[in-house]
């Protein structure tokens, strides 16, 4: 049987692993791109492109993200230059209780980590001035530039890109059949939308509501210091990594950053959130704000992905169409982009990303 004709909206993570995925099963997608990854406004731009499992305490959810690791990590062997930029997470953001309960579940789920004392973890952070009683270490989790991954698995991939804005889906009530865009029509097989937060809008299109919960993140970067820090941390009022460039980047909890509860300035809350690193590290370098991005992480209603088909009130699957919405696109991206590939070229459900189903 010959290859459907695949139209894969959005050029960010998601989209760019689902070009690749598909490249692999002998697929050529057209990518319709809207604002490009290195825009700065993507949420691919402004992520923090940390890939790990360590922080899903759902069973399904772990899985899904230690596959996508594993995924990752072939990848990483078959692709020239797509590697981890920093590597090995460092956890102290939760209680030392939480923290030996958290590492006694991962382990239990087979996942490789251990527990480090405050003399253990000196070690490996000679840097570290405020030094937590316990840390969570993580050997297999890891970092990757956010832009320069996403490009580079688009040109691996051999798929054509057109820059296009998407104004909305084409088909039939229970069909989907391309693409509307600035450009003009799009005919396709099957249409998958790696749109984050744009995906409410093209739904809308078809008359299907899809609820969002997004939050802001503010993440900020320093200019280049000598290399003091080789992995990750998670600590509880910051997370740090550093790029090869000798750049820090640092952004505050993964919870939501709310700019009505800062200063009322981004460039003062950037300045305090590295002045939360200077304060926990000996620097071997004075620490100064290069620039910083604001932000918008891709969450559905209820915090989980959403993947697959959607359900019509027929109670039919909407054909056609598919679905991959979630933070983070990063850890999950490689996963579910060849589990997907799976079910929509062989036509079998994945067990996989089964709990995670569009609606």
């Amino acid at each position: 049987m010959a290859s459907p004709r695949i139209i894969i909206v959005g050029s960010g993570i998601m989209g760019a692993c689902f070009a690749y995925a598909a490249a692999g099963r002998g697929c050529r997608p057209l990518v319709i791109s809207g604002d490009a990854p290195d825009s700065g406004h993507t949420a691919t731009a402004t992520s923090w492109a940390w890939i790990n499992a360590s922080s899903a305490n759902d069973h399904a959810y772990f899985q899904l993200r230690y596959q996508s690791l594993q995924r990752w990590q072939g990848w990483m062997q078959q692709l020239d230059g797509l590697h981890y930029s920093a590597q090995a997470s460092y956890c102290w953001d939760l209680s030392p209780n939480d923290i030996r309960t958290t590492a006694q579940q991962l382990t239990e789920w087979g996942y490789p980590c251990s527990i480090l004392s405050a003399a253990s973890l000196i070690s490996h952070l000679p840097c570290l001035r405020d030094i937590p009683v316990a840390a969570l270490y993580l050997p297999l989790e890891g970092a990757v530039e956010p832009v320069s991954t996403a490009q580079l698995l688009l040109k691996a991939s051999g798929a054509e890109t057109i820059k296009a804005h998407s104004h909305g889906l084409l088909g039939s009530a229970d069909k989907i059949t391309g693409v509307m865009t600035d450009q003009g029509e799009f005919s396709a097989d099957e249409v998958i939308l790696a749109t984050g937060n744009g995906t409410p809008r093209l739904l809308d299109t078809i008359g299907v509501s899809f609820s969002m919960a997004s939050t802001y993140g503010l993440l900020v970067r320093s200019k280049p210091i000598p290399t003091m820090l080789k992995g990750l941390i998670t600590a509880p009022k910051f997370h740090l990594r550093q790029q090869p460039d000798g750049r820090l980047l640092v952004g505050g909890t993964f919870g939501a950053y709310d700019p009505a509860k800062g200063t009322g300035h981004l460039a003062s809350d950037a300045e305090a959130q590295l002045d939360l690193v200077r304060e926990a590290f000996d620097m071997p370098a004075p620490l100064e704000v290069e620039r910083f991005t604001l932000g918008y992480r891709p969450i559905p209603e209820g915090g989980m992905p959403k993947i697959g088909r959607l359900t019509l009130d027929s109670g039919k699957l909407l054909k056609g169409l598919y679905l991959a919405v979630m933070h983070s696109g990063f850890s999950n991206g490689a996963g579910v982009a060849e589990a997907a590939m799976d079910e929509l070229l062989d036509g079998e459900a994945s067990d996989l990303l089964s709990p995670f189903q569009a609606n």
